[in-house]
């Protein structure tokens, strides 16, 4: 195996230290866990959606870690692996998804090779093709949920500015032309009339490109929203492509098997 890349570090005790993974290891409930974690990462407001989020997160994956009887050690890494994928997820808006797998098997991979200093020897080969297919099957299965959650969305205010016109129809009448008295009509009244009967057609004109523009617009948006739905779809098959070529949908098949077999 090849040494990590560049930029990736071990995160052995980087958000839990030796006596909070000690603590969070010798809980004797799943509750238990959940408390302690929030007191750590002060994830208390149960109102706040995103921290609720995360919380059952951090949760879940200290519920596999004690399942899989890690050490603190072990424990502390793995959790902080999958916090640090999560960041590295919601660090931008767009999608992701092919950069945050490749993050996160750099940072298993910093910590199942022995290359001092940049790596440690922490995990087997079994435990991260183990953690790798448990990654696989619940946070990035569902990735675009968690990016949804976490990321702001991206909004387009569109504002049209037309050169040369003028903004409205007073802007274009002289303000000094007073009142006509009684029936009397000059050549000069006579011109302003044609001149606001031409800003009408222009106000008109002005009306009926906008009315353009703003179907194209929703058009276009209907496109985008479409493209959208298919990049996610996209990145739902990729995900499910990932789990078949690593033999991840194989082993869970047999497990599936085996299951409805114990239960005959």
């Amino acid at each position: 195996m090849t040494p990590p890349k560049l930029g990736i570090k071990i995160v052995l005790w980087k958000h839990l230290d030796p006596d909070q993974s000690q603590a969070l290891k010798d809980a004797l409930t799943l509750q238990n866990v959940k408390v302690i974690l929030a007191e750590i990462f002060n994830l208390t407001n149960v109102e706040d959606l995103r921290e609720a989020i995360l919380l059952s997160l951090y949760t879940y994956t200290l519920q596999y870690a004690r399942d899989e009887d890690f050490t603190i050690e072990k424990l502390s890494a793995y959790f902080s692996i999958v916090k640090d994928s999560h960041e590295y997820c919601t660090e931008t808006s767009f999608m992701n998804l092919d950069e945050t797998f490749a993050f996160f098997k750099d940072l298993l991979l910093c910590h199942s090779v022995y290359c001092p200093p940049h790596s440690a020897e922490l995990f087997t080969l079994n435990e991260v093709r183990k953690m790798s297919f448990h990654m696989i099957n619940t946070y990035f299965r569902h990735f675009k949920l968690y990016k949804y959650a976490f990321t702001p969305q991206v909004q387009l205010d569109l504002v049209l500015d037309y050169i040369g016109e003028p903004e409205s129809m007073t802007d274009l009448v002289d303000p000094r032309i007073s009142e006509t008295k009684g029936s009397q009509v000059t050549d000069e009244c006579i011109d302003k009339e044609n001149e606001l009967v031409k800003i009408t057609e222009k106000e008109e004109a002005k009306k009926y490109l906008r009315k353009i523009i703003i179907n194209v617009l929703q058009e276009k948006i209907r496109e985008i929203k479409l493209s959208v739905k298919e990049k996610l779809k996209q990145s739902e098959e990729m995900v499910n492509n990932k789990l078949g070529s690593a033999g991840y949908r194989d082993d869970r098949k047999k497990s599936l098997k085996m299951n409805k077999h114990h239960r005959k």
